[in-house]
């Protein structure tokens, strides 16, 4: 070729992949922030409402999201902290720093450290060891009563066991206990037995409940202090270990969270440090020795362009932070304007030499590699999920393709049928994984696999013939891999293009072609498809091509021509795994017992629609069904986070969310949902289709299903202010079940979008291009600037066709050139 293929990229697109591959990474700067829920209250409204809309307007044109996570918001009164109502949630807290870190391209956690850290949160696990030094009667470290207090909500657990029965389920949650016990994060160490705080006071008044907590917390506290104070006890030594173990009990929630994020980088944290201009002797002399060395432990860790000092004028018991006094209100437009610059000046340097972020000529080898990356991703989890306890099919199979395949003989694709949870997937990556293995060390062995409708490019039959011909012309150094893309758009140009580079392929010896398709009866078809959708599926397949396909529905009932059907029902290429001779065991089938797999799926609705509320859930689980691609969580907080009050308690219940209820109900539906990498962003999607069937027989009716196309809509094509308001007042008469989906559309991020619009209202017309995302960005009827990529322009038409507003239909689409040129040219 005339441009040299990276040789990194060239072995992803044959399906050679290591730990060392590196796959596109999402367009993402998202930013945790770590502060006392009584504290700097005006500060996190500060980085909300201005620091991160600023913030994004600056990278729109790269196509970078800025995403700023405070858990505090929306989560009630400033007097009690959410980890004092729910303990457990500290975990998810900090499970959330590791998956900003994970994704953040720059800064990924930002600490505002004022004058206090706050009081140790209580533990939800406590080793063996320690529970019995405290609790024991020759230590004296509590009272009787203290002593049954404990007992009382503290119980035994063997942690070992549970982390092998956690392994041979798949990590299908247990109803009774919090999903992801068993992840390092709830637990204090690795000591085989602990006592477990009980969940009991989900079910009690949060007054009753906070009354206990406290008591609680403080006889554990005083009991560890007194443990630390004198290292040897009548019957226990305590060792240097254990003595470490209990410093880390005692370590509050800020401390807890900075030393996460020192774990795993010091190169991408922000640090503020906020001081009084008139301090006064702190009475808590520990507190104030332990503040001291958490903010040496940053700067010491940290560089000069990675924390800053900010000064208020008065001393910090007077009332914190009041924006109506001039002096606070200097500070907070200090604040804001520091903030602003250090993370603009870190993001920069972080992202200079990106490969995902530095702009260059559209080039077809890096579309095809963003695509298999797609792809690529979801084969992995299933590769990691280990889900195939014993299966035939993959010997049976083999026998089959190998004889064909030593005998020369041309032959047809093997098919996998099976029902909902019947092991599909996890044979096609179990499949993937060996076929390598098969064949003599000299045989180049090219995968390439599809998982049907996870992208544009994979849900349609046309497009995703065309992107395989495309990969399989990349992968053999075959020029028509450059062709022209107005050849795309004729049917049987691409499938006579697919039988070529077939023919191609078999006259090259050594060489073996996979081609794996995973849901086939998943594709869309077109209105120009020849005689039936998956006609072009061949029928006869060269000796060193292959191709495997999976498929719910029977191989009878998929839209296959009557020649294809006769073909695909012999028994040597079609596997039904309902069939004694196919026989496929997963791990979830032995923990469900009795149950099938979507049994399984309505209980564990059935399960959180009592944990959250039926209307918080099913908003949820209506907002992923009906989206095409998946939802970022940024796109899913605007459509149900209000954001009128920040102190308010936004209550799952009464169908609203918040960072902190989001990010928990994803770890309780961590075996429900995946997270996909795709057009640079991180989207929330069903695991299982069936989840999608289980939501539109539950919650969805007609006019509910037109209401929330209408508000995933809006996401992408925000009306005017005065539009919106016109419209929020008429919604209100509207009594539909799910007409309030549109009542959330006062959220942090639609704010953002109104604030852009103000700010871009002089620009007339704006144009870019980003070669790993396919984005153009044009002028459009409906907001100064809207940033087309693939995803964008696909999951917009799909709302907009569906929510029956044919005016905005053709307003934002159908007559709007920039849109229809936007859709051809990505």
């Amino acid at each position: 070729m005339a441009v040299p293929i990276d040789e990194g990229i060239l072995n992803a697109l044959r399906g050679v992949t290591s730990q060392s591959t590196r796959l596109p990474k999402p367009l993402l700067i998202k930013i945790y922030i770590s502060s006392l829920k009584q504290d700097f209250c005006q500060e996190r409204r500060m980085l909300l409402e201005l620091v991160g809309p600023e913030l994004q307007s600056l990278y729109d044109d790269r196509q970078i999201e800025i995403e700023i996570v405070d858990m505090h918001f929306g989560t009630g009164s400033l007097d009690i902290p959410q980890a004092e109502k729910d303990p457990y949630i500290l975990h998810d807290y900090l499970h959330e720093i590791e998956v900003c870190h994970q994704n953040s391209k720059s800064v990924f956690f930002l600490a505002l450290i004022g004058d206090s850290i706050g009081y140790m949160p209580l533990p939800t696990h406590i080793d063996n060891d320690i529970y019995e030094l405290i609790t024991s009667d020759t230590t004296q470290l509590m009272t009787e009563e203290e002593r049954q207090m404990l007992d009382k909500w503290f119980t035994k657990l063997d942690v070992a066991a549970e982390i092998t029965t956690a392994s041979s389920s798949t990590s299908i949650p247990n109803n009774n206990t919090t999903v992801g016990e068993n992840n390092e994060n709830f637990q204090q160490s690795h000591h085989p037995q602990q006592y477990v705080l009980k969940q009991d006071y989900r079910n009690m008044v949060l007054e009753k409940w906070h009354d206990e907590y406290v008591q609680l917390r403080g006889i554990i506290d005083k009991c560890l202090q007194r443990a630390l104070a004198s290292p040897s006890t009548v019957t226990v030594t305590i060792t240097g270990e254990m003595q470490q173990r209990l410093q880390k009990l005692r370590l509050t929630q800020i401390e807890r969270e900075v030393l996460k994020a020192l774990e795993l980088s010091n190169d991408k944290i922000l640090a503020v440090y906020r001081e009084w201009s008139a301090q006064l002797s702190a009475n808590d002399a520990e507190g104030n020795q332990r503040l001291r060395k958490l903010k040496d432990q940053l700067t010491m860790n940290l560089s000069t362009d990675n924390y800053t000092t900010l000064v208020v004028s008065g001393n910090c018991e007077e009332t914190g932070i009041d924006p109506d006094k001039e002096e606070h209100e200097t500070y907070l437009s200090k604040f804001k304007n520091k903030i602003t610059d250090k993370l603009r000046n870190l993001i920069e340097e972080h992202i200079a030499n990106d490969p995902d972020v530095i702009k260059g000529r559209k080039k077809t080898v890096q579309e095809i590699f963003h695509e298999q990356s797609t792809h690529l991703r979801i084969l992995h989890e299933h590769q990691m999920a280990r889900a195939l306890t014993t299966s035939t099919v993959p010997d049976r199979l083999k026998q089959n393709l190998m004889n064909n395949f030593r005998n020369g003989s041309r032959h047809a694709p093997y098919f996998i049928c099976g029902s909902h949870g019947s092991g599909k997937s996890a044979l096609i990556a179990k499949l993937y994984e060996d076929v390598a293995d098969w064949f003599q060390p000299n045989t180049r062995v090219h995968r390439v696999i599809r998982f049907a409708a996870a992208s544009p490019r994979s849900a349609y039959n046309l497009e995703l013939l065309r992107v395989i011909c495309q990969q399989i012309s990349i992968i053999y150094n075959i020029p028509e891999g450059y062709l022209p893309k107005d050849a795309s758009f004729d049917p049987l140009y691409i499938n006579n293009w697919f039988q070529n580079l077939l023919k191609r392929v078999e006259d090259m010896n050594n060489h073996i072609l996979f081609l794996f398709i995973d849901d086939l009866h998943l594709l869309n078809p077109l209105d120009c498809d020849i005689v039936a959708a998956l006609s072009w599926l061949p029928t006869s397949l060269p000796w060193n091509v292959q191709l495997i396909c999976s498929s719910t529905p029977p191989v009878e009932q998929l839209k296959f021509t009557l020649m294809q059907k006769d073909r695909f029902k012999s028994v040597e290429y079609l596997f039904n795994l309902a069939a004694e001779e196919n026989e496929t065991v997963l791990k979830h089938h032995q923990a469900t017992h009795e149950d099938s797999f979507e049994e399984f799926l309505e209980k564990q609705f059935s399960h959180l629609e009592l944990r959250w509320g039926k209307k918080g859930f099913s908003r949820l689980a209506c907002y992923i069904t009906l989206s095409e691609y998946g939802l970022s969580e940024t796109e899913l907080l605007e459509l149900l986070m209000p954001v009128d009050d920040p102190e308010a308690v936004l209550e799952t219940e009464s169908g609203n969310f918040c960072f902190s209820s989001l990010k928990k109900i994803r770890n309780e539906m961590k075996f429900l949902l995946r997270d996909k990498i795709m057009s640079g962003k991180v989207l929330i999607q069903w695991r299982y289709p069936y989840c999608a069937e289980i939501t539109h027989k539950r919650y969805l009716d007609g006019d509910s299903i037109r209401a929330i196309h209408c508000a995933i809509s809006n996401i992408f094509f925000p009306a005017d202010n005065e539009e919106n308001e016109e419209e929020d007042e008429g919604d209100d008469n509207n009594e539909s079940s799910e007409k309030d989906v549109s009542d959330d559309k006062k959220s942090i991020i639609s704010q953002t979008l109104k604030e852009k619009e103000k700010d871009n209202s002089s620009i007339s017309r704006k144009s870019s291009t980003h070669p790993n995302d396919d984005t153009s960005t044009f002028y459009n009827p409906m907001a100064a600037d809207v940033s087309y990529s693939m995803r964008h322009v696909e999951e917009s038409w799909h709302h907009l066709m569906r929510s029956d507003d044919m005016d905005k239909f053709k307003q934002i689409a159908v007559c709007n050139f920039d849109f229809l040129l936007a859709s051809v040219s990505i």
